[in-house]
């Protein structure tokens, strides 16, 4: 939705008042604003991060329940109430979270169904504190107008800061997780918990709605917290669009008025949400919003141009920095600060891995050098990925010890090993889709160091400030690896070549001690091969990270490396420099072929 329409939609919420005083239409529009509240929350959770709830009518419930029991127990006014909902409807969507999100997918829907359904059996038999079947009655209410203005500046604020919160470093991680969650644990991301931060922004926002429908009606009891009400919430933002920041306002207009247009049909309302999921799926699944913002990019959101730095010489120009700051500082910078130019980076000793009776690493010992190109070669099903899979955490190794940096690496997960200073690209090249090339290289420029949900939220100088450093410095490697002019497209959206150096920029922007590179040279062109063996020379000279490279292409190998280890069913064949690994005798017959 552009400016326009956005104009256009205040200006209408805004006449309602002015152009009517029945009591109907006020209440109508109060409901449209309500959902909009919920669906803006369950979009950060469902539309940003892919994870799907049925249980935020018991969260609704939380914050109704609460409000109404500050206003009429603790007597406390309309404000404090709504604050008390919004804190403890996140402390229990956090709680939720915690345990919910270890799964995923429809068990992670199956989940959250349960905790709808227990919170409305605890709604119904807890009769001392909820009022049991017949709820909670002689709740204040202000005058009716007053809250029309409470609920419709709330849905606005509530859309603002789901905008906000897209544009940030959370939105993008958010995103990332949702894209591809191993990419994104490459990156430093801890999934789970980025999950979790979602899910209570999520809860928040239903807090606040819930408490908000408290006042409206004066009276709350269990039948509006079932989980038809869930499956309500959802079908608005499916039909809206997931991810669109305009998506809960339409998919809110959608069903609110329609079953109102059609009341005479109330008892075949299931039905009519069943037609509207179809239509959804089918025919619309991007959304209404999605189909008529189709061909323009992300959530209604283009990050504006930056000016490109100044260019250094070299294929890939200076490294770029961080930025100014502490929370900029490369992973593992004050580790290298610390350590001296002489002995190995990386150590791994023993490496074992099986997958039942299949060995795929057997005794693999490897030894990688600071500021080195270090090969790892062998024919298809060597054990070569696997092995990158253990080293960073992927895989957890049967047997063997990892070191980086003299520090013990084994039994870490993937996002702690990013974070001691390991970076990594795939084989199949895992760009971030909904994302264009420049934020996902802001991705890795931001990592875990994402700021405050709340800075996020409300777009702090703070927070500004940070995001404009972030989006410089993504700019910066984007020019350096020659990718400047697609900084806008969306990944997913670049070719083969393209999106293989995206994720080289990507990984290079944690700022790493080491990087691996899955086969980074497969499906390029062979000008696009001789750019990538200009550029990892280039990086070695400027003095960037140690890399390891799984390569097929034996003149890119033998032209960048300083050593190569090459490895046949799982097995060290053959370790030394290049000239001695062309003319190894083992290495010959397993792989290179042909005579000495």
């Amino acid at each position: 939705m552009d400016r326009l329409g956005w104009t256009a939609l205040a200006a209408a919420a805004a006449s309602i008042p002015l152009l009517t005083s029945n009591t109907y239409y006020l209440y109508v529009a109060m409901s449209v604003g309500l959902l909009t509240i919920v669906t803006a929350g369950l979009n950060v959770l469902v539309g940003f991060t892919g994870q799907t709830s049925l249980g935020h009518a018991g969260l609704y419930a939380f914050g109704a329940y609460t409000a109404a029991l500050c206003a009429t127990r603790a007597g406390l006014g309309e404000w404090a109430a709504i604050a008390a909902a919004i804190v403890v409807t996140s402390v229990v969507g956090a709680a939720v979270a915690a345990a919910a999100l270890r799964v995923s997918g429809p068990y992670l829907a199956m989940v959250t169904i349960a905790f709808g359904l227990i919170v409305e059996g605890v709604l119904i038999e807890w009769g001392s504190v909820t009022g049991g079947p017949g709820g909670i009655f002689n709740i204040p209410k202000p005058a009716l107008r007053t809250h029309y203005w409470t609920v419709m500046l709330a849905a606005a604020l509530a859309l603002w800061l789901t905008a906000k919160l897209r544009r940030s470093a959370w939105g993008r991680a958010f995103l990332a997780v949702k894209s591809s969650e191993v990419a994104a644990e490459s990156l430093g991301l801890s999934s789970y918990y980025v999950r979790i931060a979602a899910f209570t922004v999520s809860a928040a926002f239903t807090g606040a709605a819930g408490a908000l429908f408290t006042f409206l009606n004066g009276y709350i009891s269990p039948d509006s917290f079932t989980l038809q009400t869930s499956i309500v919430f959802l079908l608005a933002l499916l039909f809206g669009g997931l991810g669109r920041i305009a998506g809960p306002v339409a998919g809110s207009l959608a069903l609110t008025i329609l079953p109102e247009l059609l009341t005479r049909l109330l008892d075949y309302r299931l039905i009519l949400y069943g037609a509207l999921l179809l239509v959804s799926i089918y025919w619309l699944p991007e959304g209404v919003i999605g189909k008529l913002s189709r061909g323009r990019r992300g959530a209604g959101y283009r990050p504006s141009p930056l000016p490109s730095p100044q260019r250094g010489e070299g294929a890939l120009g200076p490294l770029p920095h961080r930025g100014r700051g502490p929370q900029f500082e490369p992973k593992g910078e004050a580790v290298r600060r610390g350590l001296d130019s002489q002995g190995a980076l990386l150590t791994a000793g023993g490496v074992s891995l099986s997958f039942g009776g299949v060995t795929a690493l057997a005794a693999v010992d490897l030894a990688v050098d600071r500021g080195t190109v270090h090969a790892l070669i062998g024919p298809n099903g060597a054990g070569k990925t696997s092995l990158l899979n253990v080293l960073s955490g992927f895989y957890a190794a049967d047997a063997g010890s990892i070191a980086l940096a003299g520090r013990s690496i084994v039994g870490l997960h993937p996002y702690a090993v990013a974070r001691r200073g390991i970076a990594r690209t795939f084989q199949t090249a895992q760009v971030f889709g909904g994302l264009s090339a420049r934020e996902n290289v802001a991705v890795g420029v931001a990592g875990p160091r994402l700021g405050t949900v709340l800075g996020a939220l409300a777009g702090t100088p703070g927070a500004r400030a940070r995001e404009s450093a972030i989006q410089a410095r993504a700019q910066a490697l984007l020019d350096a690896l020659g990718l400047g002019n697609v900084a806008e497209e969306p990944a997913e959206a670049l070719a083969a070549g393209l999106r293989r150096k995206l994720e080289i920029a990507r990984a290079l922007a944690t700022g790493p001690l080491l990087l691996m590179l899955d086969e980074p040279a497969a499906g390029l062109s062979p000008a696009e091969i001789a750019a990538l063996d200009e550029q990892l020379t280039a990086l070695r000279q400027q003095g960037g990270p140690a890399v390891i490279l799984v390569e097929h292409h034996m003149d890119l190998v033998m032209a960048v490396s300083d050593r190569i280890t090459v490895l046949d069913y799982g097995r060290v064949i053959a370790d030394g420099a290049p000239d001695a690994i062309r003319r190894d005798r083992a290495v010959i017959e397993a792989y290179l072929g042909g005579a000495s």
